[in-house]
């Protein structure tokens, strides 16, 4: 991996991380890949509002680690 692609990949993950950290128990309940496909264009909206290059974000990638935080935290 390319360190621009690691760069990248850390950008997203803190992203999700951060749109985690603000989900209710209602929005984990039901948790669909649609949801991850909304958060997806929202952070596109977002970045472009703030002036910022919005990365290739992928909405399976985020599915799937928000899925994976959701079990750590069922630990």
């Amino acid at each position: 991996m390319r360190q621009e692609e690691k760069h990248m990949e850390e950008r997203m993950l803190d992203v999700i991380v951060e749109i985690y950290n603000h989900m209710d128990d209602s929005d984990k309940d039901g948790f669909t890949l649609e949801d991850a496909e909304d958060m997806v264009e929202d952070q596109i909206r977002m970045d472009k509002e703030a002036g910022r290059e919005s990365l290739a974000y992928d909405p399976q990638f985020f599915y799937d680690t928000i899925v994976e935080l959701m079990e750590q935290d069922a630990e």
